[in-house]
């Protein structure tokens, strides 16, 4: 979504807007990468080395408790990204959504849909991994989700395969076998060489927008040469017009955060219940469009379909002309071999009667 918001500011004209944004979201957005590796890090200690129990948001839950610099620096991350004042994201987030309003109402629109979408989604991962209670030790459910995910795999299909459960009874064995004195039944704290770059990357991800706001703007300044002309910054901000704005895009993030909460943090709203009403529609989002199913069938299987063809073509009719020509020499070579029987009356017969139907032929024509 984020670089859907500096593309469209590319679209409206909103150049130094666009740069703005790709500025101050390369902070907040690495923190959050590394953020999310802290979490991993953290989780492997309970559930092992493995990457599909140690990056499942199912098995989370309570890591502040456990992990209070992760939490902290991914929440100031989260808020920013959700563009919500005085973080970095709001000022240069809003600098698009207004340049935008002013070109096309409806591209703006569709951006501020998007702000309530990624507060959701954002929110629903924090208080997932973060809030409430910690669900790494539930046996039942990392079996179940290692046994789903090794079916979508397809490691259980074929002869001689294993079936889903003993891949996943052998994976929780290995788990156990190689490190009971090393696991531990919660979460850790990453180390310093982690934890140092969060913090350091979270002031820029709080204070950085506060060099490109309305009342202003330095970075516009900064990223034009001292050569080219520009329209002075007016000393005055028209206060409705940002407030307007501003509000709107918060609003809207705030109403994405609060449905996150109702529906992952205080479970008012069942969001089971929701996925049952709409399934279809929850199938779609699950399976991510189908678009790897559609891959896989059309250019996986396409292309293997075309190389099967062409693989027929190489056997039957390359190698078939190549083999022709080997067997064609070994029937003529065994059927002139009972000519040669080392007597030269026979031999001169030979040529005789080659010579004579040479004269014949030439003859007829």
């Amino acid at each position: 979504s984020q670089l859907g918001y500096m593309v469209m500011a590319m679209g409206v004209g909103a150049y130094g807007a666009g740069l703005f944004h790709l500025m101050t979201h390369a902070y907040f957005k690495a923190m959050l990468f590394l953020g999310s590796g802290s979490v991993i890090h953290g989780m492997e200690g309970v559930v092992g080395h493995d990457p599909i129990l140690a990056q499942d948001m199912r098995l989370m839950g309570g890591l502040r408790k456990y992990m209070p610099i992760t939490s902290f620096t991914f929440l100031i991350g989260t808020l920013a990204i959700c563009g919500i004042p005085p973080f970095a994201g709001f000022w240069s987030k809003d600098e698009i959504l207004g340049s935008t309003y002013e070109v096309s109402p409806v591209l703006w629109g569709i951006g501020w849909l998007t702000a309530g979408i990624t507060a959701f989604y954002m929110f629903r991962m924090y208080f997932s991994t973060f809030e409430g209670e910690f669900r790494g030790n539930d046996m039942d459910l990392r079996n179940d989700l290692k046994m789903a995910q090794l079916q979508k795999m397809g490691l259980s299909i074929g002869p001689g395969a294993a079936h889903a459960e003993e891949l996943a009874t052998m994976q929780g064995g290995d788990d156990h076998g190689h490190g009971d004195g090393h696991h531990s039944s919660t979460p850790h704290e990453s180390p310093f060489t982690m934890t140092f770059p969060l913090l350091a990357l979270a002031v820029p991800s709080a204070l950085l927008g506060w060099i490109g706001t309305p009342f202003g703007n330095y970075f516009e300044w900064f990223i034009h040469p001292p050569s080219e002309e520009m329209l002075e910054v007016p000393t005055e901000v028209e206060w409705g017009e940002f407030l307007l704005m501003g509000g709107n895009s918060v609003g809207i993030a705030l109403i994405g955060i609060t449905l996150a909460s109702l529906m992952y943090l205080t479970y008012k709203i069942d969001p089971k219940a929701i996925a049952n009403t709409i399934k279809p529609l929850y199938n779609l989002s699950l399976n991510k469009w189908y678009i790897d199913e559609i891959y896989d069938a059309v250019f996986v299987k396409g292309v293997r379909r075309i190389a099967k063809q062409v693989l027929e073509v190489d056997i039957r009719i390359v190698d078939g002309i190549v083999n022709l020509t080997g067997f064609v020499t070994l029937v003529t070579g065994e059927g002139l071999k009972y000519l040669e029987n080392g007597r030269a009356q026979f031999y001169a017969l030979i040529v005789f009667g080659a010579v004579l139907g040479l004269v014949l032929l030439s003859g007829v024509t």
